[in-house]
């Protein structure tokens, strides 16, 4: 009898552990997921200021939206010209990223669809939210591109090449890289 009760207590104490064990903090990817919601509106509100002063989602890129006034002393703009293989045209890709911020952010012109534009979000460089690269590439996609902007959440295509296509789409749910197709 005493040989079961001590087995009783022992597998009590071990569920106790077991239900009670300790939980990383996650303070630290949920304020980098807020901050992302504050860039994902923010991006947005560019892009709408533009398309109300007139401009057109057809050639629209970070430094398009530089040379519109609308992005004045924001954040990091860095140009790269490539050259698309199929007829060697040049394209200017621009990106995104704020002092102190290691996320990366493209927009992209959308040429299946004028009314709408891409947004590749490329968070690897930020260590919180490769920590749970999988929760917070869902996450972000599900409630601030799905929802938020009423977007279409790409998670497989993860580098742009320079044209309306993607150097591949061998993108995965974690790899801390996803496409927004926002629609105006």
């Amino acid at each position: 009898m005493p040989y079961l009760v001590s087995s009783i207590i022992t597998v009590v104490a071990a569920m106790v552990i077991l239900l009670t064990r300790y939980e990383a903090d996650d303070s630290a990817i949920m304020s980098q997921i807020e901050k992302m919601k504050t860039m994902v509106s923010m991006v947005d509100g560019y892009v709408n200021t533009y398309i109300e002063s007139g401009g057109i989602l057809s050639d629209i890129n970070f430094q398009v939206l530089a040379d519109a006034g609308i992005l004045s002393n924001v954040g990091t703009n860095q140009n790269n010209t490539r050259l698309n293989p199929s007829d060697g045209s040049g394209t200017i890709e621009t990106t995104m990223s704020l002092p102190n911020d290691d996320v990366i952010w493209h927009i992209i012109p959308n040429k299946l669809n004028a009314d709408s534009y891409k947004l590749l979000v490329d968070f690897t460089g930020d260590s919180s939210l490769m920590s749970k690269s999988r929760f917070s590439e869902g996450f972000i996609g599900r409630e601030y591109c799905e929802k938020m902007l009423f977007g279409e959440l790409l998670r497989e295509q993860d580098q742009f090449d320079g044209t309306d296509d993607f150097e591949n789409d061998s993108g995965s749910n974690d790899d801390g890289r996803f496409v927004c197709i926002v629609y105006k």
